[in-house]
C-alpha cells in the first residue's frame, strides 16, 4: 500500500509542476490586471520564503473566469522587505499588498480585510498562498453566495463529531459529505471560502479576542463566530474539493500542532461554550 502511496505523490507533484509552467510564464509575459473594484474582495497572507512563490497562487487567481480585486496581508517585517520580482510584476498589474497592523498569525488573512469592508456590504473569499486555484474558483462561491447570502460557503469542511453531547477530538472529525448547509460543518481555509457581509460585520464586532483565545486556528474562531451569529456552512459540492498544492510551500508546522498534537482541540476548548455544543447538539439530533 505504501508503493502505492508514493507512486500517487509522485505523480500528483509532478502533475502539478506542469500546471506551474504556465503561470510562471504569465507572471513574465501576462498583461492581465486585478480590478480594483468590485462587490467581494480575495484576501490572503503569506510571509517569508513563502513569498517567492505566492505568484503561483496568484496568477491563478487572475486567470479566473470571474476577477476581483486581490489584498495581499503582509506583517511589517515582509512588508518593508526587498519583495520578490515574482510579486513587483503582479503588484504592476494591479495586486494590492497591505501592511498588517499586528502579528495576528493566520488570522491576518482575514482580519484586515474584514475591518476594511465591515459595513459596506461587501463579502471577502479568502484563499491560501500555497494553492493553484481553477479558473471556476470565485464563480462557483458566487453562484452560490449569491442565492444565499445566510451562509458561509467553502470548498472544503469537515464535519464536528459528537458522542454523548460532547464533541470528540478534531482528528475524528470526518469529511462533509452533502452540500446542504449546516451548523455541524466547519469550513476549513486550506480550498477558499467565501463570507458573507453579515458575517463580516459580526466578525469584526467582536475584535481581536482571538488572538488569546485561538492564536493559530483561524478555522475554529471562525466557525465560533459563525454558530454563534447563525451563519451555517455549506460546502460547495457535496464532497470536499482539494486543490493542488504548489510544492515546497508547506513547512506543516502549523497542521501538526493544531492537528496531530491537539493544538486545534486545545483552542476549541477555550472558544466553544455550553451554549455553542448545546446548539451543535441541537443540530446534529436534527440532522440525524
Amino acid at each position: 500500500m505504501w508503493i502505492s502511496y508514493v507512486l500517487g505523490q509522485v505523480v500528483s507533484f509532478f502533475f502539478t509542476l506542469f500546471r506551474m509552467i504556465p503561470l510562471a510564464w504569465n507572471n513574465r509575459v501576462s498583461r492581465t490586471r486585478f480590478p480594483q473594484e468590485g462587490d467581494v474582495v480575495i484576501s490572503l497572507t503569506s510571509h517569508g520564503e513563502r513569498l517567492t512563490r505566492v505568484h503561483y497562487t496568484l496568477e491563478s487567481i487572475v486567470r479566473g473566469n470571474i476577477k476581483a480585486p486581490v489584498v495581499l496581508w503582509l506583517d511589517r517585517k515582509d512588508y518593508d522587505a526587498e519583495w520578490p520580482k515574482t510579486l513587483r510584476r503582479l503588484v504592476g498589474r494591479g495586486l494590492q499588498v497591505r501592511c498588517s497592523d499586528g502579528l495576528y498569525g493566520p488570522h491576518t488573512k482575514y482580519w484586515g480585510q474584514f475591518r476594511e469592508l465591515a459595513g459596506t456590504g461587501k463579502r471577502v473569499a479568502t484563499i491560501d498562498d500555497d494553492m493553484i486555484y481553477p479558473e471556476w474558483f470565485l464563480e462557483r462561491l458566487l453562484f452560490i453566495g449569491d442565492l444565499r447570502s445566510d451562509v458561509v460557503i467553502a470548498y472544503r469542511a469537515h464535519r464536528i463529531e459528537l458522542r454523548d453531547d460532547k464533541l470528540l477530538p478534531y482528528v475524528k472529525w470526518t469529511a462533509a459529505d452533502t452540500c446542504r448547509a449546516s451548523y455541524l460543518h466547519f469550513a476549513t481555509g486550506v480550498s477558499g471560502v467565501l463570507y458573507p457581509a453579515s458575517f463580516i460585520d459580526y466578525v469584526v464586532g467582536q475584535g481581536d479576542v482571538f488572538q488569546e483565545l485561538t492564536p493559530r486556528a483561524d478555522d475554529v474562531w471562525l466557525h465560533a463566530c459563525a454558530l454563534r451569529s447563525g451563519h451555517r456552512v455549506r460546502q460547495v459540492y457535496s464532497h470536499p474539493r482539494n486543490f493542488a498544492v504548489v510544492p515546497s510551500t508547506q513547512s506543516g508546522a502549523l497542521v501538526i500542532g493544531n492537528t496531530l498534537m491537539g493544538g486545534n482541540d486545545e483552542q476549541i476548548q477555550r472558544v466553544y461554550s455550553a451554549e455553542d455544543v448545546a446548539k451543535l447538539v441541537a443540530a446534529s439530533r436534527s440532522e440525524d
